[in-house]
Parts: C-alpha cells; structure tokens; sequence
C-alpha cells in the first residue's frame, strides 16, 4: 500500500510517499518512499509536487503524524467527524498540537478530498502508563486533566518490538531501556509491550535535555521567570522551550549528533551533562523495571548511538554486577516517516479487514 506521510514541524510541513507491504516497490528509494520527499509551506503545495513527478501510483492513505492524542486514542485511526470532534476536546490540555493536527486535516480534506485521511499518535504508547507514574502530587481538581506522557511513542514501540526479537524468547516479559535521541531525546522503561515510565512529562519540556529545551528543572525557575516583568509568561515559556538545552549552554545551535561527536571542549561540557542525565534517567527506569535484559536505541541521531552506550552500559553492568560487556544492546534504525505509514496501513486495514497489500 501507499502512504503520503506528513509531518508538522517548525520548518514547515515535510511530507514523503512511503511504500508499505510485503510486495517490493520497485521503484521505491531507502525509506520505500519512491524518492519524493520534501518540505513545504502548505499542504495544498503537495498535490501539484506528485503530478511534476508524474507519479500516478495512487495514494492508499494519507497518514499524519500527531504529536497528543490523550487517553481517548490508543492506538491510529481512519479519521470521520467524530474522531475529529472527539480530538477537538482535548484542545485545553494540549491547545498548540491539538489545533495544528486537527487545521492540517481540514487542509487534507481539501488538497485529498476522495483519500482516508488517518493520525498516528506519538502518545498512544504510552495511554497505559501505571498511575503511579502519570499522577502528579497536585490538589485534586487541580491536576485531573494533568497527567505524565511520552512524546516519541512511534519510536519506542518500533525499538522496543526489534529488541524483544533479538533478545529471543523468554519465560518472563522483557525488561528494555528504550532510548529515543531526537531533538528532545527521551527515555522509556518497557516490561514486554508495557511502558512503565518515560522521562518526559506533561509537555516534552519535562526530562532529559535536549537542542532547544531546558529539561527537568526545578518548578521555581519557570515561576520566577514568567513573573519577572522583563520577561512575562509568553517570553519566559520561549527561554524554557527554544532557547535553552544545548543552544542555551552553548550559545549557538547544534544538534544532538554534533553534541555527541563534536571534540570541542565546550560542546565535550555539554556532552558530560547530557549523557549524566541519560544515566540519571536509567537509574529511576531500573528501579521502574527491578533489572534489566537490554538496551534499544532510535530515533534520527540513532546512528550515534554507540556514544551513549560506551558512556551508559559499563554503568548499568557495573550497577546491575554483570560481567562487562554482556548487557544486549541494539539499534533501531526505522526511519519516521515509515513508522507513521505503517501506522496509517494498519488503521485502514483495522477498517477495512477485505483490504490487501498492493
């Protein structure tokens, strides 16, 4: 099947044609995206991109890759009016992804208007996350629509799925450290298919440290920060979320890759905070999961990954009295776009049980 994958971000909308199934495209590139992919300012763009490329496979799917989808979505949908009404109630615990998602589908609706339109959400992984890792200690009232999330969820279950393969089969479900390194790279503690806690919390600001967030700070600060009169709530949020993490304690941007690589002594300080954190982060999660049987890394700065294990591993082998070197560990490689195509395929095969391959 074909998927025509988009996904929002702060450059613009990317978008790539993906090939899913067990059938062989042969015209399709790495990603079986048959070599169109791309950035655009508007989704109306995309239509015209398809005809100049006079490729006339038609598209299956349009899949969209949605950052919140609450408790009410756990797992991708074939978009109607009900799901996007029921969508549309979820705007006041995450108003900016909520009102994007749901403007992009109208704007599907109109550039596609005879194509199943489906969501893949990054937060239906972690729908089942246990209560004593979601609730936070605010007065009741207060914190009922609050909860704990995970915002790579994608990523994590494609991983996690891989390693549980290598590992091979056991009498017990597996216990995996799940680390995604993104732009705001985040860490998940999974027992089988189960997470039971994950570093970021009720926003991506919560956690690790990443290229433009701050991370887990004391509460303090950002109260502080919004009540300084030369700042105000709107530019203290732009510190926390845009200006901070790696660009803040540098000064100019780098991404998680060049963190990891760059022999620079300042970016090398920088490092040395990131992959402490990443090490804080395993310890909680040990304690989450009461031992550990591997390691999966992904996300886009996987190809890194080796950095981070000769930094993590030796500390977990140590701390779990294992002999050096004998915690699995594995890479998966899986690109976006392609883990949200499938995410789309399996929505429209979910409706459509006759559906085949094509």
């Amino acid at each position: 099947m074909n998927s025509l994958v988009l996904i929002p971000a702060t450059t613009g909308l990317h978008y790539a044609r993906v090939s899913v199934g067990p059938v062989a495209d042969p015209d399709a590139g790495p990603l079986g995206a048959g070599g169109l992919r791309g950035t655009t300012a508007s989704l109306g763009d995309v239509p015209a991109v398809l005809a100049a490329n006079r490729d006339h496979r038609p598209i299956d799917v349009l899949t969209i890759r949605a950052v919140y989808g609450g408790p009410d979505f756990a797992s991708p949908i074939i978009v109607d009016d009900a799901s996007q009404a029921r969508l549309l109630q979820l705007g006041a615990q995450a108003p900016l992804s909520v009102a994007n998602t749901s403007a992009l589908i109208d704007e599907a609706r109109v550039a596609f208007p005879k194509t199943p339109i489906a969501l893949a959400f990054e937060t239906s992984f972690f729908v089942h996350l246990p209560s004593r890792e979601t609730t936070y200690a605010l007065p009741i009232g207060v914190g009922q629509s609050v909860r704990r999330w995970g915002y790579h969820g994608l990523h994590h279950d494609a991983a996690t799925t891989e390693l549980l393969q290598v590992l091979g089969p056991r009498q017990r479900p597996a216990r995996m450290l799940s680390i995604c390194l993104e732009a705001s790279p985040e860490m998940a503690a999974v027992l089988g298919r189960t997470p039971l806690a994950v570093t970021s919390g009720s926003t991506p600001v919560e956690g690790l440290p990443g290229e433009l967030n701050c991370g887990e700070i004391d509460p303090s600060i950002a109260l502080a920060l919004a009540a300084d009169r030369t700042l105000g709530p709107e530019r203290a949020n732009q510190v926390l979320t845009r200006e901070s993490g790696f660009f803040g304690m540098l000064g100019w941007p780098a991404t998680l890759g060049e963190v990891l690589t760059d022999k620079r002594a300042r970016v090398a300080r920088v490092r040395e905070h990131l992959l402490y954190h990443i090490a804080l982060a395993a310890g909680t999660s040990l304690a989450a999961l009461e031992g550990l049987d591997g390691v999966v890394f992904s996300g886009r700065y996987a190809e890194h990954a080796e950095k981070v294990a000769a930094y993590l591993l030796p500390r977990l082998e140590r701390t779990l009295e294992l002999p050096a070197g004998s915690l699995p560990w594995h890479v998966c490689e899986a690109a976006l776009e392609m883990l949200v195509a499938e995410a789309g395929v399996s929505a429209l095969l979910a409706q459509r049980p006759d559906s085949r391959d094509n």
